[in-house]
C-alpha cells in the first residue's frame, strides 16, 4: 500500500515582501519625515528604495518593515508614532481594508473584515476573537518572529500593536462619538508614563498584562456606525478580494502551530506530529522555530496558558474540569502550570473575575 507524501504548506516568511508599501510604509515616513527624520536612514538597511516608494504595488517584507520601524525610532524620540500612525491608516483613501471599515454597518463587522484581510495590513499579527460576559475580547497574537525584541520597549512588536488598536479606537470614536466601553491591555511592560497611553488611545489602559487586547463592551458590539454606506463598504470589500489575487494570504509558522494545538485540545500533538501536517519533519521544524526565537514546547504552553485564563474568566469550570479540557493527568498539575503562568493560583484568578 502506499503513502501519499504530505506536500508542505506554503508559510509565510519575514524574508517575503507581501506588504504593499502603499499600505503603511509611506505613511510611517511622511510622519518621521514631518519631525525632521532623514529619509535615507529611515531606509538604511532595508530593501527599500526611494524610487519603490511611487510604485503603486511596490512591496516590501516583514523584515524591512520591522527595520523601519526601528530605523524610525532610532531617529525620533516621538512616541506618539504609532498611535499617529494608526489614525493615519485608517483615513487613507488608498487603502481598501480601511475604507470598508468606514463603511460597514457595526464594529462586529469591521472586526470581521479587519480579520479576514488583515494579511494586507500586518500580517505580523493573527488575531484569537471571543466573547466573555459583557465584553468581546479581541487578542493580538505574533504570527512571525519579533527577532526577540517582544516586550521591550520601543521595539517593532509594541509599536505594531499600538497602531493596529489606535486604528480601532480611532474608527470607534469616529463612528459612536466617543471611546467608552474600550479598555486596552498592553504587554508593553514600562510604567513610568502610563497615563501618556490613555491620552494617545483616549481610552482606559493598563500595562504588564499576560496578553495584547482590546476589551469591548457588548453595548457597542452591534451599535450602528454613524457613517454606514452599504454599497460603498461593498465596493471597498470588492477590491479587498481583487488584492487577495495579489497579496497571497499565507500563515505564520507561530501561527499555524498555535491553531493546531488549539484545535487538538485536551490532546497537545507531538512535535513529530505538527511537522507531518506541516509536510516537514521534526528536525527543519525544531530549526526554523529556533531561528524565530521560540521553542515547539514554549508555543504548547502558551496555548494552554491564554486558554485556562479565557476559560477561568468565563467562571464555569473547576479546576478539575479545567485540567481535563487542558490535557493535564490531575487538577494539582494544572494549579502548579497556573501558578507558574500567572505567579498566583486559579482560585485567586477568578476571584479578580
Amino acid at each position: 500500500m502506499s503513502h501519499q507524501r504530505v506536500q508542505p504548506k506554503v508559510l509565510l516568511q519575514p524574508h517575503d515582501k507581501m506588504l504593499l508599501l502603499q499600505h503603511g510604509t509611506t505613511d510611517l515616513l511622511a510622519l518621521a519625515q514631518r519631525r525632521g527624520a532623514s529619509l535615507h536612514k529611515l531606509l538604511s538597511g532595508t530593501g527599500i528604495f526611494e524610487q519603490d516608494l511611487h510604485k503603486p504595488l511596490g512591496r516590501l517584507s516583514h523584515q524591512d518593515w520591522c527595520k523601519l520601524i526601528h530605523n524610525c525610532q532610532q531617529q525620533l524620540s516621538s512616541p506618539e508614532i504609532p498611535f499617529l500612525l494608526g489614525m493615519a491608516l485608517l483615513q487613507n483613501n488608498y487603502i481598501a481594508l480601511c475604507q470598508s471599515l468606514l463603511f460597514a454597518a457595526d464594529l462586529q463587522q469591521a472586526m470581521r473584515q479587519l480579520c479576514q484581510f488583515r494579511h494586507q495590513l500586518c500580517p505580523a499579527f493573527f488575531p484569537v476573537i471571543y466573547q466573555e460576559q459583557h465584553h468581546i475580547v479581541l487578542e493580538l497574537k505574533p504570527a512571525l518572529s519579533m527577532d526577540g525584541a517582544a516586550g521591550k520597549s520601543g521595539h517593532p512588536p509594541h509599536f505594531m500593536v499600538c497602531m493596529l488598536f489606535a486604528l480601532i479606537v480611532d474608527l470607534v470614536k469616529q463612528q459612536l462619538g466617543s471611546s467608552q466601553g474600550l479598555t486596552l491591555q498592553l504587554q508593553h511592560s514600562e510604567l513610568s508614563k502610563p497615563r501618556h497611553f490613555s491620552a494617545w488611545l483616549d481610552c482606559e489602559v493598563s500595562l504588564e498584562q499576560p496578553v495584547n487586547a482590546l476589551r469591548i463592551h457588548l453595548g457597542i458590539w452591534r451599535q450602528r456606525f454613524s457613517q454606514h454606506h452599504a454599497d460603498k463598504y461593498q465596493a471597498a470589500r470588492r477590491t479587498c478580494l481583487q488584492l487577495n489575487t495579489i497579496i497571497e494570504r499565507r500563515s505564520g509558522l507561530l501561527e499555524q502551530i498555535y491553531r493546531m494545538q488549539r484545535r487538538a485540545l485536551p490532546q497537545m500533538l507531538t512535535l513529530e506530529q505538527v511537522a507531518t501536517q506541516l509536510g516537514t519533519n521534526s528536525s527543519a521544524l525544531r530549526r526554523q522555530l529556533s531561528l524565530q526565537h521560540t521553542s515547539f514546547a514554549k508555543l504548547a504552553d502558551e496555548v494552554r496558558q491564554d486558554t485556562a485564563r479565557r476559560l477561568l474568566q468565563s467562571a464555569q469550570y473547576s479546576n478539575r474540569q479545567l485540567a481535563n479540557r487542558l490535557g493535564y493527568s490531575d487538577e494539582h498539575n494544572f494549579r502548579r502550570a497556573f501558578k507558574r503562568w500567572t505567579g498566583i493560583l486559579p482560585s485567586h484568578f477568578r476571584d479578580i473575575f
